[in-house]
């Protein structure tokens, strides 16, 4: 066992008698705002964890107690193990950490001590129509073969999220002339790739310059945590004429100044909108032209 647990109580001794270092594994933001009085702090989270350790407690062998954000986190079992595998062999963990010192009713300092905020940013939208910013929009493309794959981007021309009730619905234009390779950046065959899939055995991008998403339904996942998709996405992407219903799973994000995020990664087959070169399920003895039906597509849309 890498540690001993610790009650609020011995976190009480050992501020009165001084013996015992009592260690906060929060991000700094976080201990600024609210610790343990007379607590030192090393967040587990950053690479330099070990190092911050060995610079303010530099003997292995000094008894710790650590406390992290209490139930549903391992940040201070995490920190135990590390250390215990540093060398540090007189370890406890605060069991309920902070929640529970703060449960108590015991003292904490900090420029916040009397305030708790959610653990993760929440998504608090609108009433109102979320406006795309194209210039720090996009998606990223992944195609593939027997021998290779070739990446690239694609614009976002415009588009909008309107919030009904719990849910969304929206509506989004894709610059299908604005398709580009990135892999082959810098040679000539990045431009035979690029007009290869503007010409007709891909997206036919003269007769068909844009692609068009409409969310029908976009609704949340309860409990989703702030690491998974939050909400499942219902939609109809009309590609090269042919309006086709995908459903995928998405992050829906805040970001600064009332902005929010859209982010998903999915893979479609193309042939399903007519994108049929290079599909054995289509042709026959391609040799080096075959290319997989499915597209992998990772994409992020900032709205304000």
């Amino acid at each position: 066992m890498s540690s001993m647990p610790a009650s609020t109580a011995d976190v009480r001794a050992a501020r009165e008698s001084g013996r015992q270092l009592i260690l906060d594994v929060l991000p700094p933001e976080h201990f600024e705002a609210r610790h343990i009085p007379g607590a030192l702090n090393a967040c587990v989270y950053e690479v330099a964890f070990l190092d911050r350790m060995a610079a303010i407690v530099p003997d292995k062998s000094a008894p710790i107690i650590i406390y992290g954000a209490g139930e549903g986190s391992l940040d201070a079992v995490t920190a135990a193990g590390k250390l215990h595998r540093a060398g540090y062999s007189n370890l406890a963990v605060l069991h309920g950490g902070l929640p529970a010192w703060k449960a108590e009713g015991n003292p904490l300092e900090g420029v916040l001590a009397d305030e708790w905020e959610p653990a993760h940013p929440v998504l608090q939208l609108r009433d109102a129509r979320y406006v795309a910013v194209p210039a720090e929009s996009g998606i990223l493309w992944t195609g593939r073969n027997y021998n290779s794959r070739h990446t690239g981007t694609l614009d976002i021309k415009d588009g909008a999220l309107i919030r009904e009730g719990e849910g969304l619905k929206g509506l989004f234009t894709l610059s299908m002339n604005s398709i580009a390779n990135t892999d082959l950046a810098g040679t000539e065959l990045q431009g035979v790739l690029e007009d290869h899939l503007k010409s007709d055995d891909f997206f036919f991008v003269s007769h068909f310059p844009t692609c068009t998403v409409e969310i029908t339904d976009m609704a949340p996942i309860p409990e989703a945590p702030a690491t998974l998709p939050n909400y499942r996405v219902t939609a109809v992407m009309t590609l090269r004429g042919i309006a086709r219903e995908v459903s995928f799973d998405a992050n829906l994000r805040p970001l600064a100044e009332g902005r929010i995020a859209l982010m998903a990664n999915l893979d479609l087959d193309r042939t399903k909108w007519g994108v049929l070169y290079g599909s054995a399920r289509f042709f026959k003895y391609l040799s080096y032209h075959i290319v997989y039906d499915m597209i992998s597509i990772d994409l992020r849309v900032v709205l304000e």
